[in-house]
C-alpha cells in the first residue's frame, strides 16, 4: 500500500456520501475503513454550515476536516478559515435588502430554530444548527420578480451575489468548493497530514450536483456520483473528465473509492496524476 501515501479525499454529503433518502452513509462504510486504515484524510465539503458538520462529525468520526457553506468556511483540527465574506457584510447586504423591498426578509441568521424549522421541514434541533451561519445567508421571503432584481443588485454593492438554490435564494460570496479545496490542501501540509510538495499529493474528489464542479474540476482524480432520482447532470469541469460511479450515493461512492484505491496501490507514484 505504499503508493497511497499522499492521497486525500474531499466529498460532498447529500446524494454523493449521504443517501438521497434516508442521508445513510452504511453502504459506504467498507471504503470508509480502508482509508481511515491507511491513514487518508477525507474531508467533508458541503452546504453545510460548520456547526452542521460537526454534529455529524461528532458522532460518526468520518472526517479528518471540514468545508462548510460551499467553501465558504473551514475547520481543520481548529484551525478556522474563513474565505467567505465576513459575516457582518451579510447581515448589513440582508438589512439593506429587506428596507428596500416589498416583502418582509428574514435570513436563517437571524431566525429562530422554529422558524427555520418551518420553512424547511427539518427539525428544530437541526435547524438550529442550519442557523449557524459564518459566511452566508439563505432568505425567508415570498418575493416577487422585481424584489429579486433589486435584492441581488443591492447583493453586488456589498460585493456577494444572490444564488437561488433548490428551496432558497441564498446571499454568499464569490468563493466556491475548488478553491476552498487548494486551500485545505496547504492548511494539511502545514498540519503534517500531507507531502510539502503538491507534486506528491493526489487529490480526489466525489460529487453529484452543479455545485461541486469546481472541486471536481481541481481534482487529480473526479468522480461524478449519479443522482439517485433523475437524470445525470451534465457539468461543466472545464474540459476534464470525471468517470461516473457505478449507483448513486454511498453505494457508488464506495464501489469508486475500493476502485480507485486498488488501482492505485499497484500504480508507480510517477504515473499516478495521469488520471
Amino acid at each position: 500500500m505504499q503508493h497511497l501515501t499522499g492521497l486525500v479525499v474531499f466529498t460532498d454529503l447529500d446524494g454523493t456520501l449521504l443517501d438521497h433518502d434516508d442521508y445513510s452513509w452504511e453502504a459506504a462504510r467498507p471504503a470508509l475503513t480502508r482509508l481511515r486504515k491507511n491513514d487518508i484524510p477525507l474531508l467533508a465539503i458541503s452546504s453545510k454550515t460548520l456547526a452542521e458538520l460537526r454534529a455529524i462529525n461528532s458522532q460518526h468520526h468520518l472526517f479528518a476536516g471540514l468545508i462548510g457553506e460551499n467553501g465558504g468556511v473551514i475547520d481543520i483540527n481548529g484551525d478556522i478559515r474563513q474565505p467567505g465574506p465576513p459575516t457582518a457584510t451579510i447581515d448589513a447586504a440582508r438589512t439593506a435588502i429587506a428596507k428596500a423591498i416589498s416583502v418582509p426578509v428574514a435570513g436563517f441568521r437571524t431566525s429562530t430554530a422554529a422558524e427555520i424549522a418551518t420553512a424547511t421541514g427539518l427539525p428544530p434541533n437541526v435547524a438550529a444548527l442550519a442557523g449557524q451561519r459564518n459566511c452566508s445567508d439563505p432568505l425567508i421571503w415570498a418575493p416577487t420578480a422585481k424584489d429579486i432584481a433589486l435584492a441581488g443588485n443591492i447583493a453586488r454593492e456589498y460585493g456577494l451575489k444572490l444564488v437561488k438554490g433548490g428551496r432558497f435564494y441564498t446571499l454568499c460570496g464569490e468563493t466556491d468548493k475548488g478553491a476552498a479545496m487548494q486551500t485545505a490542501l496547504k492548511m494539511l501540509q502545514k498540519a503534517g497530514k500531507l507531502p510539502t510538495g503538491r507534486a506528491d499529493i493526489t487529490t480526489i474528489a466525489l460529487g453529484d450536483s452543479p455545485n461541486d464542479a469546481g472541486m471536481l474540476a481541481h481534482a487529480d482524480i473526479a468522480v461524478q456520483i449519479p443522482v439517485k432520482h433523475g437524470a445525470v447532470p451534465t457539468l461543466d469541469l472545464g474540459g476534464k473528465t470525471a468517470r461516473i460511479a457505478p449507483a448513486p450515493g454511498p453505494d457508488g461512492w464506495n464501489s469508486t473509492i475500493n476502485s480507485i484505491l486498488d488501482n492505485l496501490s499497484q500504480t508507480p507514484t510517477s504515473i499516478t496524476k495521469a488520471r
